[in-house]
């Protein structure tokens, strides 16, 4: 009998332990019970305040520019170390991933969800924030990549200072064609070696010395003429940079994304002066015009 209730008893108790885990299971997700949605907005994962993209398709226009507009305000303050204290991109990658998101907010839509993907794996610990913060810093450019917002779709008139280095950097897209003509031999002559009496300098046109057809050391570009007018080129990305004579008329076409500014070919420009008749003293004028046409006439 006294083995019997020590039986009974061991029953009773492990139904008692047993409840308590039974009520548990019966917590569980029922078959067909929707899941809770994800999280919209500013949440924490872990130590880290991560932002839940919004469910873009049951949001309509306006819902749509004010989630934008929302999100922006937060990766503003999380690229710059507001929101997780030294976490933060700066210099070009911040312009780059500012001019993205700035320039086409509808990228937004599905780059929210990546990005929150990012912030939650480092919540979690699964990441490092380095490897975040890397990632941060290169996805501006890529999305960049292959946009232009500055075409010469402009006329651009300014005036060369024979004795300066290179000057106008200019933003160009690809496929632009342009026009480039500068100020010609009746009054856009100048010397390249000034000998202190006007009378006795050689003048030259932005065609260059005629006497020195490959500038060599003399000049930024050897192999055009010394004291050329000249066009530098220099792809966005910094992947080449090339050259070539602008003289009075250049005919020329970006072959990507770049900047284009000018010189006169040489390096000694302290002693380069425009011609003084009397007072009367020339100048050398840089007219650029917009893409060019095969069927379009430039003034």
């Amino acid at each position: 009998m006294r083995s019997f209730r020590i039986i009974l008893l061991v029953v009773i108790a492990l139904a008692l332990m047993g409840g308590p885990a039974l009520a548990k299971k019966k917590k569980k997700k029922k078959k067909g019970e929707e899941e809770a949605p994800p999280p919209v907005g500013e949440t924490m994962i872990g130590d880290w305040k991560c932002y839940g993209p919004p469910d873009w398709a049951n949001l309509n226009t306006g819902q749509v520019r004010m989630a934008r507009s929302d999100a922006l305000i937060y990766l503003q303050d999380f690229t710059t170390g507001k929101v997780m204290e030294g976490f933060k991109i700066s210099g070009e990658s911040l312009e780059y991933f500012e001019t993205a998101f700035l320039g086409r907010p509808a990228l937004l839509d599905t780059w929210l969800a990546t990005n929150f993907e990012w912030c939650t794996a480092v919540g979690k610990g699964k990441k490092k924030p380095s490897e975040y913060l890397d990632y941060l810093k290169g996805i501006g450019k890529e999305l960049e990549a292959g946009q232009c917002y500055k075409p010469l779709d402009y006329e651009y008139h300014n005036f060369m200072d024979v004795s300066a280095e290179w000057q106008f950097r200019i933003h160009i897209c690809k496929g632009d064609k342009i026009l480039v003509e500068s100020t010609g031999e009746e009054n856009g002559q100048y010397t390249i070696y000034d000998t202190g009496k006007m009378r006795d300098n050689v003048f030259i046109t932005s065609e260059g010395d005629p006497n020195t057809p490959e500038a060599g050391e003399l000049g930024p570009v050897p192999e055009l003429p010394h004291g050329a007018l000249v066009m530098r080129y220099e792809a966005e990305d910094g992947s080449f940079t090339t050259y070539v004579k602008v003289g009075m008329h250049l005919e020329w076409e970006a072959v990507e994304h770049g900047y284009i500014s000018f010189t006169v070919n040489d390096l000694t420009y302290f002693d380069n002066k425009f011609r003084d008749l009397k007072g009367a003293i020339d100048y050398l004028g840089l007219d650029i015009y917009p893409p060019v046409e095969q069927d379009q006439t430039i003034p």
